[in-house]
């Protein structure tokens, strides 16, 4: 039992900090490419397509909200039906715009978002097995 103990703590403390260096490598991935984005954000904005509160103000929070900067663009991407409000739907060119830009443009945020992706999943594993391991203690 002492061995099974030592080995959840082990994949908590693993986890944890693979966690913590996905988030880094994920910060400074979307440092790099800030101004591509901001130049994005600002075309779009300039094209009067609506934008959700979240995407508009994420830019005052720094890198704790990137994943609430891209993921606007990446469903837009993607295609899926989003309302801007209770009775309207985003606009039909805010989603040719975004699915007409060159893979130059917007892989990197599909890049970033699959890496948010993978990052949540480890997360998940870590509560998990943080849960696991607080029955296994008691």
């Amino acid at each position: 039992m002492v061995y099974m103990d030592c080995l959840l703590f082990f994949l908590i403390v693993a986890l944890f900090l693979m966690v913590v260096i996905m988030d880094l490598i994920s910060s400074r991935y979307f440092k790099k490419h800030e101004a591509e984005y901001n130049q994005l954000l600002s075309e779009y904005r300039q094209k009067g397509y609506d934008l959700d509160l979240v995407t508009n103000y994420a830019s005052f929070f720094g890198s704790l909200a990137n994943y609430q900067k891209i993921i606007w663009f990446v469903r837009l991407r993607k295609g899926v039906k989003m309302k801007f409000t209770k009775d309207r739907n985003v606009q039909d060119d805010a989603y040719k715009f975004v699915q007409a830009l060159p893979e130059e443009r917007i892989g990197w945020i599909l890049k970033l978002h699959r890496r948010y992706k993978a990052q949540a999943l480890l997360f998940t594993l870590w509560l998990l097995i943080g849960i696991i391991f607080l029955n296994v203690v008691k």
